[in-house]
């Protein structure tokens, strides 16, 4: 995202990672927490739903097959419980989605599988920087 702010000036924020993989949850787990974000995970749909109903979250990063929910169900219904709540949609499957899907989606951006570190910093600084997020 060119001319974006750099990751490390967003201020923190307590995200919630959801994806049935715990090494890819861990993964991006530490990535967040090295840019000074609180971060707590999840391994699937209806746990993730959970433990957002009992807790305030700037930012939900959800993988998008996952088993119990899958992730478009997940954002759905989180945007049914909070409509302006940041959903970032990570997925090997971005055409399958597409084809499977009738825009628009109950998420605010979608991350491509395998995403590179530098491209997961850019996506959440920018969706806390997009004018619907006033976090």
């Amino acid at each position: 995202m060119k001319g974006s702010t750099p990751p490390s000036t967003i201020s923190a924020k307590r995200i919630l990672v959801v994806d049935d993989a715990p090494e890819v949850a861990g993964t991006i787990q530490s990535i967040l927490a090295q840019c000074g974000h609180q971060v707590e995970t999840s391994t699937d749909g209806k746990s993730a739903l959970d433990k957002f109903e009992s807790g305030k979250y700037d930012l939900v990063i959800t993988d998008y097959a996952m088993p119990k929910m899958n992730g478009i169900e997940l954002a759905g219904a989180i945007k049914q419980k909070a409509a302006g709540q940041l959903v970032l949609l990570v997925s090997g499957f971005i055409f399958s989605i597409s084809a499977k899907y009738t825009p628009p989606l109950p998420v605010d951006l979608i991350l491509a599988k395998p995403f590179s570190l530098k491209e997961l910093q850019e996506a959440v600084a920018g969706l806390f920087q997009a004018p619907s997020a006033a976090v």
